[in-house]
């Protein structure tokens, strides 16, 4: 993956984190639960896609 789409991702990661703790405060607790989710799913794909290819090591 390259580094840009991950820098996206990050920096995806980063806005919905500063949108969590803004819906927080005006305890929307349904849309934090959601947005939530979704910051997860970013932080999973930025996970996947940082570790080095593991399929080629197989032999």
């Amino acid at each position: 993956m390259s580094q840009p789409r991950l820098d996206n991702l990050r920096q995806r990661h980063r806005a919905l984190d500063r949108l969590i703790d803004t819906t927080r405060a005006l305890a929307r607790q349904e849309e934090v639960k959601r947005l939530k989710r979704l910051r997860l799913r970013l932080k999973d794909r930025i996970a996947a896609l940082s570790q080095p290819d593991r399929t080629t090591a197989k032999g």
